[in-house]
């Protein structure tokens, strides 16, 4: 289902290493941190590319995710930490409505955390990320819906759950 899917995998990587970097910024002090983080990213651009970040649970911080094919980098105050994506995407759901041209598409995917700087310096994990997509597919010169085309408008979120360290 388009190039979303690809771009899909990147964020889910991307959300569940910004989990870890709430775990960096609460471990300013001499011992290690290590708990679970709720990641949460979103964007509605059809690109893909920049998604807002929240996470909660050890810590609480807002950023932003930037996509890449197979490592995002978050950036949050203080500090930013990539995320490894390149694990394979488990796609749960792939529809389209052909008369209505209404997309969904929902898969989980796996990343782990590291590469630090700032606040994050030393930070590593696993996340698990649901991913959802939905959107409304553009026409073709005959009228049928094309789901490999940029959609006429398009929701992402990923959630996901890190374990992390600092």
């Amino acid at each position: 289902m388009r190039k979303t899917i690809a771009a899909l995998a990147s964020a889910a990587a991307a959300t569940m290493l910004v989990g870890g970097v709430g775990l960096a910024s609460a471990s300013t002090g001499p011992a290690a941190v290590s708990g679970t983080e709720h990641i949460y990213l979103m964007t509605t651009q059809p690109s893909e590319t920049r998604y807002v970040a929240i996470m909660t649970g050890v810590f609480t911080a807002g950023g932003t995710d930037v996509s890449g094919s197979k490592v995002d980098k978050v950036e949050l105050p203080g500090g930013t930490f990539k995320i490894n994506h390149s694990g394979p995407l488990h796609i749960l759901k792939e529809q389209v409505n052909r008369t209505t041209c209404l997309a969904v598409f929902e898969a989980t995917a796996t990343a782990t955390i590291g590469h630090g700087t700032g606040r994050y310096a030393g930070i590593s994990g696993t996340a698990k990320a649901l991913i959802n997509e939905t959107f409304i597919a553009r026409r073709n010169s005959k009228g049928a819906c094309n789901p490999n085309a940029n959609p006429v408008v398009n929701e992402q979120t990923i959630v996901a759950k890190a374990h992390v360290s600092l």
